[in-house]
């Protein structure tokens, strides 16, 4: 007598809403993976991207472009699955653009008219800031034919400086941050910009940019800015002072909420909030190398907790379960337990160095992963595939769309 055997179940049956809520939960590797199960799948991943309701969210990539892809590709390495996945981007091509932030998803570039641009490498959309030349101390030369010549920059007390169109993004962009993915809409967008390491901000759809200004003689100097859930703005000076700004349509309101604590001025330091709710001033140590090839390279990072009872900064040991993220991306922290291919008390790292950057395109990129635990470094991948310009960020895939 023969022994029955159960059918397999047939997968591709499943009715599509139970299909939909399954893979809607998938990462997005493991989504592009599971499109290749079977026709019905592949449609339903497929309506998912289209319809911009995909909205899990994501293990950080690291994005750079190569030789390989060309000027108008960027590649991800995806920290979920230490595999590389390609994009193909809209004009103007990504290889001759600035990076100059990275939040919710969506890039911030800078393209060789030194304009601004919202650009989500995941669905290819494309968003453009108001011009360069409504941003404060920031003006137009044209020639005796109505052509765009060159920018000047108006420094503090001194005779504005020329720059030719393409160079001025180079010296005026240090970072940009968003309130939240554009696609939620009311969507805030934040620059850091010289002459004096201003704040300027700009709602997508606004024509100009608002520069925040500052008391008289009192440079604001900030180094690094985020939103908090309550919708301000805290942005954190060379010197450790923590600022908050109410912003309510152009104007703002400021309060300092944090002392100077820095004896001295720090260029590379950042803020962020932890998984439990510290908020942290990091503070990253660099070491060069002279020559003709002089490179420089993240020699450890310290971070402290930000106490605002006593006013005072507290030196944190360890991270616990949280992985912490710097560079030109929005400062962030995220657990491992909500993200377990990261590692925990480790810091992912990027270059964003002022000055390095102003350079040239040639040098070495600093990028790698710290363990608090010893201050060792790693590569994030050997060898490393990026070619040096546009610098290599940190991005959390957003595949939900402005116009669905």
């Amino acid at each position: 007598m023969e022994e029955s055997t159960a059918a397999s179940p047939d997968w591709s049956k499943l009715p599509s809403d139970v299909l939909t809520t399954v893979l809607g939960e998938l990462e997005f590797p493991d989504l592009f993976r599971a499109a290749d199960v079977c026709t019905s799948w592949r449609a339903t991943a497929r309506t998912l991207r289209r319809l911009g309701i995909y909205c899990r969210p994501q293990t950080p990539c690291l994005l750079y472009t190569t030789a390989a892809a060309g000027p108008r590709a960027a590649e991800l390495f995806s920290l979920a699955d230490k595999k590389v996945y390609r994009a193909r981007l809209p004009d103007p091509p990504i290889g001759e653009r600035n990076i100059v932030g990275s939040s919710h998803g969506w890039l911030v570039t800078a393209d060789a008219r030194s304009e601004l641009h919202l650009l989500n490498p995941a669905t290819g959309e494309q968003v453009a800031l108001p011009s360069v030349a409504t941003i404060e101390k920031v003006s137009p030369v044209f020639d005796s034919a109505g052509n765009l010549e060159r920018y000047d920059l108006s420094l503090y007390g001194e005779e504005p400086q020329p720059y030719a169109v393409d160079e001025l993004r180079g010296v005026l962009y240090l970072k940009v941050v968003l309130s939240c993915d554009p696609s939620l809409g009311d969507c805030t967008v934040v620059v850091i910009h010289n002459p004096s390491r201003d704040l300027s901000f700009a709602r997508i759809g606004d024509e100009k940019w608002h520069w925040i200004s500052s008391p008289p003689r009192e440079p604001p100097r900030y180094s690094d800015c985020t939103f908090g859930d309550d919708g301000a703005l805290y942005a954190m000076n060379l010197l450790g002072g923590i600022h908050r700004y109410a912003i309510e349509g152009s104007r703002t309101t400021r309060n300092m909420i944090f002392k100077d604590t820095s004896p001295f001025i720090a260029h590379n330091v950042y803020i962020a909030k932890t998984s439990y709710g510290d908020v942290l001033q990091i503070w990253r140590i660099k070491d060069s190398t002279s020559g003709e090839q002089g490179e420089i390279h993240t020699a450890r990072v310290d971070i402290f907790k930000a106490d605002f009872d006593s006013q005072k900064i507290v030196p944190v040991r360890t991270l616990g379960d949280d992985a912490l993220f710097i560079g030109h991306n929005c400062t962030y922290c995220l657990s491992t337990k909500d993200y377990p291919r990261l590692l925990p008390n480790h810091v992912y790292f990027t270059d964003d160095d002022e000055y390095w950057l102003m350079d040239g395109h040639e040098i070495c990129r600093d990028v790698g992963i710290i363990n608090l635990e010893d201050q060792s470094a790693n590569d994030v991948v050997s060898p490393q595939p990026w070619l040096n310009w546009p610098t290599p960020v940190w991005i959390v895939s957003s595949f939900n769309k402005i116009h669905k």
